[in-house]
């Protein structure tokens, strides 16, 4: 048996840097991107053109709005019930591998109330041929079924029965409103192990090397369901393991590139609200360090601040405003560095971004 390299904070630091394209060295499409990142998280429609912008060098909205339009990015509920923009060629994978633990606990909701599933999903497949809202989902659900599905779970239920997508303008910028959603267009893959492992090497391309309660976290998973695609990554080609500082077994996919330069200092980086990159582990510190997690991360509503990263980890958190043309950065720092004039830098660049027609942009640091 192979030896088990035990990989330094440091080295799992600088490599996630590298591995979530934060290094900004690759001219990668936004499609491109989105595969190599399994998935970007998009409850709010900024934050994947956000994402995208602090990994690609010149990227522009208007390249990720052409991919969704055009189905090679799709936007979806996918893994933890979240909405997410992912690869169209991942997509029915990693919606077969959620659709499972989804129906599961569903079916567990309604065990006794009569509900005919079948029945339900050839209903609603037919209605959801045509573009439809949430509230019209909700409807014909609740007729469908006799009244057999709860109230809250009268969308759940369709999004999991379903491969729904969101039409466009849904994951536009600053696209808001009610959207509306349709029946994706291919077949779901139906050996479910596989689909998992599709998930898992996505997964691990983008946020290894992980440990299995990582992979889970990340695909809102039991392990029950991890461990058969685990196996079958090692059937394919085999996992690479390595050890964290802390004991941990770390999982990671064979040739994986090791950092570039451990010790190299990292440059300053913007992050949006609830960027994958901090959400897609059980243990958050490799980015988001302990001291300041609750700061960042709010757990009665689930919010995670847009925040900054100095060195490859958080350093403080980020608003703006734009009033009368005139757009304001500011910066809250959490911990202490001494990177302010790259921060400012970096922050008049993120200001262009988000308000490219403002007569002035100012970056300031909160007290």
């Amino acid at each position: 048996m192979p030896d088990v390299r035990t990989l330094s904070d440091r080295e799992l630091t600088v490599g996630y840097f590298e591995r979530q394209l934060l290094h900004r060295t690759e001219g990668l499409t936004a499609a491109a991107a989105v595969s190599r990142l399994a998935a970007l998280q998009a409850q709010y429609s900024p934050s994947p053109h956000l994402a995208l912008w602090a990994r690609l060098p010149g990227f522009g909205q208007p390249e990720l709005e052409a991919a969704l339009r055009d189905g090679t990015v799709v936007k979806s509920t996918l893994m933890r019930g979240t909405l997410h923009l992912v690869s169209g060629a991942d997509y029915g994978h990693l919606a077969a591998a959620w659709r499972r633990r989804w129906l599961t606990e569903l079916r567990g909701r309604h065990r006794d109330t009569g509900l005919d599933e079948a029945a339900l999903e050839a209903s609603l497949r037919a209605f959801a041929a045509v573009p439809r809202s949430a509230e019209e989902l909700r409807e014909h659900t609740a007729l469908a079924s006799g009244g057999r599905v709860r109230t809250e779970d009268l969308l759940h239920y369709p999004r999991a029965l379903l491969p729904l997508v969101h039409v466009a303008p849904s994951g536009h910028w600053r696209a808001h409103g009610k959207p509306r959603m349709v029946l994706w267009d291919g077949e779901l893959p139906t050996d479910l192990p596989a689909a998992t492992a599709r998930l898992v090497r996505r997964y691990l391309a983008g946020y290894g090397p992980a440990s299995r309660a990582d992979v889970a976290h990340f695909g809102g998973l039991r392990l029950g369901q991890v461990d058969p695609a685990l196996a079958e990554l090692d059937r394919q080609g085999g996992l690479v393991r390595h050890r964290a500082e802390d004991g941990r077994e770390l999982l990671d996919l064979p040739g994986a590139p090791p950092p570039s330069d451990p010790d190299r200092e990292l440059p300053v980086r913007f992050l949006p609200k609830w960027d994958a990159a901090l959400l897609s582990h059980a243990d958050r510190t490799r980015m988001l360090p302990a001291a300041i997690h609750r700061q960042v991360y709010r757990a009665v509503n689930g919010t995670l601040l847009a925040s900054y990263l100095v060195d490859g980890l958080v350093a403080g958190v980020w608003e703006h405003r734009c009033t009368r043309g005139a757009a304001v950065l500011t910066l809250t720092p959490l911990l202490p560095h001494a990177r302010r004039p790259e921060l400012e830098r970096e922050g008049e660049r993120l200001l262009a971004f988000l308000e490219p027609g403002a007569e002035s942009r100012t970056v300031v640091f909160a007290s």
